[in-house]
């Protein structure tokens, strides 16, 4: 019998959790950025923009931990808690989170377009769109060593997150999820 939406994203959950945990006695070499995708099972593009920050967060040698989605099989409960608890409730799906922390954990979010690709070939427009131009603004911070500064990416909505580590807030939907 094939996973449902919300077992399938349920394991997801445990996963990142546990990347999460592992990762925090790493030192200052640990991958400044958290990415959060949130999305439809038929949102073709937001899919392929998941697939571009993959590929690029191999390439700087991020985690699984590192870029997570929710939602690809379709809608699930996880996905809905993650939204409400992150505090993202104002965003539609398909959304992308770009968690970083800091002196507190933040989040710089933006809604990604919908449905699927008429010519096949995804158009990042540029600089235009906050998505494309946050994912270059995190390859030159981590190719120079720097924190990305996605506060300086046009159409990026800052989201401060509940006070503690991203592990313990992803934590916390794991053991509200479990508990339905």
């Amino acid at each position: 019998m094939a996973a449902t939406p919300d077992s399938h994203d349920l394991d997801k959950l445990n996963r990142w959790h546990e990347g999460l945990n592992s990762d925090s006695g790493k030192s200052e070499s640990s991958f400044p950025v958290c990415a959060v995708f949130l999305v439809s099972s038929n949102d073709g593009r937001a899919h392929d923009i998941f697939r571009r920050y993959r590929t690029v967060f191999e390439e700087l040698g991020a985690g699984f931990h590192d870029l997570v989605i929710f939602g690809q099989h379709g809608a699930s409960t996880t996905c809905a808690a993650v939204l409400s608890d992150f505090g993202l409730g104002g965003l539609k799906i398909s959304s992308l989170a770009l968690i970083t922390s800091g002196d507190s954990l933040t989040s710089h979010a933006t809604s990604l377009p919908a449905g699927v690709l008429a010519g096949g070939e995804l158009e990042t427009e540029g600089d235009a769109v906050p998505w494309s131009a946050a994912l270059e603004v995190i390859r030159e911070a981590v190719e120079a060593g720097k924190t990305p500064e996605l506060g300086s990416v046009n159409g990026l909505e800052r989201v401060h997150l509940p006070s503690g580590a991203l592990a313990s807030l992803v934590g916390r939907v794991k053991e509200q999820i479990e508990g339905l």
